[in-house]
């Protein structure tokens, strides 16, 4: 069965957390913003954040570079230990993603392209926590004219 590039990256990346980040709740796509005072967390959402296409890389194939961001959420019962989950919770994301080639035909090396990281005001929550966003990019090669893998 054939898979939208996008759509199979995003299955790769999101079982490779699941399996890499026991600790974390892995969701996809999400838009709601995460409620750190009643949901379970660590907490990792995936998204897709731009798809560029170079039809000259190969004859007969587009390599696509699909850009992903994974935001994580943690708590901790200080400012100072919710800032240490945050840089520990990224630390196991980076470890399972960076250089990580999936297993799905058409889809390679995962490149880790940087991260932002914030720590929650206490006007946001009374609960210390923080959330980090990581970019990555993943290749993606499919036959030229077909989005499919």
């Amino acid at each position: 069965m054939t898979s939208p590039v996008t759509e199979a990256a995003m299955a790769a990346v999101t079982a490779r957390l699941v399996a890499m980040v026991p600790t974390a709740i892995v969701e996809r796509a999400r838009r709601a913003p995460v409620d750190i005072e009643s949901e379970t967390l660590p907490r990792l959402v995936l998204h897709v954040d731009n798809l560029d296409a170079d039809a000259g890389a190969e004859p007969g194939a587009t390599h696509y570079r699909i850009g992903l961001t994974v935001v994580g959420t943690a708590i901790g019962t200080s400012d100072l230990d919710a800032q240490q989950a945050i840089i520990s919770l990224h630390a196991s994301v980076v470890a399972a993603l960076a250089g990580w080639t999936p297993s799905t035909a058409g889809l390679g090396d995962v490149a880790e392209l940087g991260a932002d990281f914030l720590l929650h005001d206490v006007d946001q929550s009374a609960t210390p926590a923080g959330e980090f966003a990581a970019r990555f990019e993943l290749l993606a090669v499919a036959p030229t004219g077909s989005p499919y893998l």
